[in-house]
Parts: structure tokens; sequence; C-alpha cells
């Protein structure tokens, strides 16, 4: 968890960059939460009020998480997702407005409009494998070694923790002992006082790792493991969306904005052409399409009742 001086500046950077202006591609996402006193443990009120803003941000991060992809998130791979976004919620976040905080005898509430670096996000979430074809974990065993810094009970229980969190982020299923030709093996080490190394070795690859804590070899590890399978898992077809019977060019910009914002159905969505006739204004785009049956419930939606017609160029089952 950030401390108060970590709050604190991140407040000051991300009011800098609203004032400044940002190019950073951001989505606003406005959350409410209430961070309750913990009747077993004294907190002082600015940390409890520091945890409820930590906490508000991660919510915020973890919605858009939701809406970019595809399927559905078990409950355990959904916790570890909001503690990662929880640790790491400043690399995300461009800014916020109207927030909003109230400190009461119960806890402390939160509401607050949070500027989120969409595309940052999506390829942080493609790299932790949220948006592979595949719902079962990839079997693997494990083995983890402290090397010559044995643990006390309480942080070999901390330890055992993040690793169950990871194992269920990056959707690894533990097999250890496993012998099979599919399995994956994936070893780690503390090897000096600050220093751990790994290797995650399957039967086409072997990759390695250093750095400075566990999760950080584990994160390089299985990101090189995902980006190495995201040729056969990730590959998008490409179409070209047309669409007719606007009125005036103003609707073509409002629903580029909202195309755009589609990211569990779309992706790298650019305007290629914009038509005026003399009853009827049409536009096309080309995108690449994660997943075309929710793209075509989108349209649905959105576009007959507004009176427009669409058809997608490109892809099976074409309208």
């Amino acid at each position: 968890m950030f401390s108060s001086f970590d709050i604190k500046s991140l407040f000051v950077a991300v009011f800098t960059v609203i004032l400044m202006g940002t190019a950073f591609p951001a989505h606003a996402a406005k959350v409410q939460i209430f961070k309750p006193v913990d009747p077993e443990r004294e907190t002082a009120p600015r940390v409890l009020r520091d945890q409820a803003v930590t906490q508000a941000f991660a919510q915020a991060l973890f919605a858009e998480s939701v809406r970019m992809i595809p399927g559905s998130l078990s409950s355990e791979r959904g916790e570890a997702l909001k503690w990662m976004l929880g640790k790491n919620y400043e690399d995300y976040i461009t800014g916020y407005k109207d927030m909003d905080v109230k400190q009461e005898d119960a806890g402390v509430s939160v509401s607050i409009d949070v500027n989120v670096n969409r595309k940052f996000l999506r390829e942080s979430l493609y790299k932790m494998g949220l948006f592979t074809a595949k719902t079962e974990g990839v079997e693997t065993e494990i083995n983890i070694s402290n090397g010559k810094y044995p643990l006390n009970e309480k942080m070999q229980a901390d330890q055992n923790e993040d690793v169950s969190r990871l194992i269920s982020l990056y959707a690894v299923q533990n097999a250890t002992g496993a012998t099979g030709n599919g399995t994956a093996v994936f070893n780690v080490s503390h090897v000096s006082s600050k220093r751990w190394s790994g290797d995650l070795k399957t039967a086409e690859n072997k990759w390695f790792a250093a750095g400075s804590s566990l999760e950080t070899v584990w994160t390089q590890l299985w990101e090189k493991y995902y980006a190495a399978h995201s040729a056969d898992v990730l590959t998008n077809p490409k179409a070209v969306l047309v669409v007719k019977g606007w009125f005036n060019p103003e609707g073509v910009r409002e629903f580029g904005r909202k195309l755009k914002s589609w990211d569990s159905a779309v992706q790298e969505v650019t305007l290629l052409d914009v038509e005026m006739q003399p009853t009827a204004v049409s536009a096309s785009w080309s995108l690449e399409v994660s997943d075309q049956w929710i793209l075509r419930s989108y349209l649905n939606d959105y576009l007959p009742p507004r009176g427009l017609s669409f058809n997608i160029k490109g892809l099976e089952g074409e309208q």
C-alpha cells in the first residue's frame, strides 16, 4: 500500500498533468467506494483516507479492465487483478477530477472521476494473458527457492499469498511434480540479498529473467510466455465497418468516439472516409475485431434505434 507521501505526490503529479493537458489516450471512469474502519485494527484517519483513495483508483482501473477483456474473469483472477492494479495504479492514471472524500466515524467514502490511459492498460492486460482464448490455466511445475535467505513464518505466509495471487492473475495451473509433455516448468531462486533469478521452460522455448524480487522475475517471465503465444492467440481479424444514415458529420465524430470505447470488441480503430451525399452522410472505419459477436451486439443496440444502418466487410458471417 502506498504511503501518505506517495498519495500526496501522485495528487501533485496528476494535477500538473490536468493543467498541462495530456496526449495520452484516456477515458474517464467514475467510481464511488466506502472504506470501513476495521474494528480490530487501529488506523490513523489519514492512513485510512489514503487507503480509500488508492482503492478508488484501483476500482476505476478494474472497471475499465473488465470493459476491455473479452469474456469474464473468475473471482480469483478478478481479485488478483485488483491487487495488482492497486499496487501499480499510478502507471495507468493520467488525471482525475471531481474528487469528493468524506471522513466519517464508520469509515471513508470516496467519489472520483478518474482518467485512465486505456492504451497502456490494455497493453498490460495483454501481457498478463487476459486476452488469450484459453480459459484453463497453463499447466506448470512451480519451483521457488529462498536459497540462503530463509523466511520466518509470517514472511513465508506473505510470500505464499503473493504467489497464489500471481498464479491466479497469470492463469497458471500449479502442477508441481508433473512430468507431462505439455507441462511448463517455472524456477525462481533468491540468489543474493537483492537479486532473484529464474527461468521458464516449455517444450518449444526457454526464457530467463532476473530482478530485485520474486514478483519482478515472475512478471518478466510470464510476459515473455504470453508474448510468444500472441501470434497464435491474439491475432485479430481486420475488417471495415461502413455506417450510413447521418444528417451531419457531427454524428460521425460522436459514433467514432463510441466505437473506440468498445475495447472488448475492437482494437486499432481508424476513420477511413466520410462521404457527404444529398440525403445522408456515411463513413467507414478500419478496425481489428477481437470479438465480432460482441461488436455486432453493440452495433445493433446503438445504430438502428438512431436510424442508422451498418455493414461489416472482411468477417465471416458478414451482415
